[in-house]
């Protein structure tokens, strides 16, 4: 975990953004972590910020931005 917490911060200095996939597998493999490995993170108010609040998308939305009524010639 910690070489790759590491490279993380050698990315950002080396190329100044924040590697977004990264830090999110850091913080799942930190949240999902079985027993009591980072059980201090797991009661932290962080941690809160990561549950899940029951929200999802609608998956029965058909994708199709276009008006029926336009007719493209």
């Amino acid at each position: 975990m910690y070489q790759r917490i590491s490279a993380i911060e050698f990315s950002i200095l080396r190329i100044g953004e924040y590697p977004i996939p990264s830090i999110i597998d850091i913080v799942n493999s930190i949240r999902l972590a079985k027993g009591n490995v980072f059980a201090e993170w797991k009661q932290s108010d962080t941690a809160k910020l990561f549950e899940d609040h029951g929200y999802k998308n609608k998956k029965e939305a058909s994708g199709d931005v276009t008006p029926k009524s336009c007719i493209f010639m």
